[in-house]
């Protein structure tokens, strides 16, 4: 099955939320990227589409840009947001760089300093936006294999399995998003040593 690409114009993010995730953050900054990713501004970012996931979605990419896109140094985090908003389906990560801004040996080079790689931290997020959609959204196998074009529920076990995130019968145990994100952000402060 083919991998879909779009083309995005511009920037993938918007100013303000680039600026905010660039930059070491204040108390200031970080609250009104808050209120930004609660009011839905991310929804038309990581949406992209007018489906039953779209909301869903930037659900789970708030969650992971609140508990997750501070940890890296700034130098990184438009990856690490990029990640968050659009590694809901398949993306290559070269594309997922290159809407970061970073470029690509550059990117490879500082995540190598902390013992990452991009694809890494793509595949952590499929993982994560698969496990919001089966254990918080409480989707359908098919529907979250059709939303994250995935073409078949055996890569969608393979997503998941990847990050050890349990699925049998079509479902996930219970708590599986958070424990997966627990996980991730243990990998990142580890790697960051924040």
């Amino acid at each position: 099955m083919p991998i879909h690409h779009e083309t995005r114009p511009g920037r993938l993010l918007g100013d303000a939320l680039a600026a905010t995730l660039w930059f070491e953050p204040n108390r200031s900054e970080l609250e009104a990227l808050k209120s930004l990713l609660d009011s839905g501004v991310a929804e038309p970012i990581a949406g992209g589409a007018d489906d039953a996931g779209s909301r869903v979605r930037s659900g789970a990419a708030a969650t992971l840009l609140r508990r997750a896109g501070f940890l890296p140094p700034p130098t990184l985090r438009p990856y690490f947001a990029v990640c968050a908003l659009e590694a809901w389906r398949r993306v290559p990560v070269r594309q997922l760089a290159g809407w970061s801004g970073i470029p690509w040996s550059v990117l490879k080079r500082r995540m190598a300093a902390a013992g990452l790689t991009p694809a890494g931290i793509a595949t952590w997020n499929l993982a994560l936006h698969a496990a919001w959609l089966l254990d918080v959204a409480e989707l359908h196998v098919s529907t979250v294999v059709r939303c994250m074009r995935l073409g078949r529920p055996a890569a969608l076990s393979a997503v998941l399995g990847a990050r050890a995130v349990h699925f049998s019968g079509g479902k996930v145990e219970p708590g599986a998003f958070a424990a997966a994100l627990d996980r991730y952000i243990s990998v990142l402060r580890a790697a960051f040593r924040v």
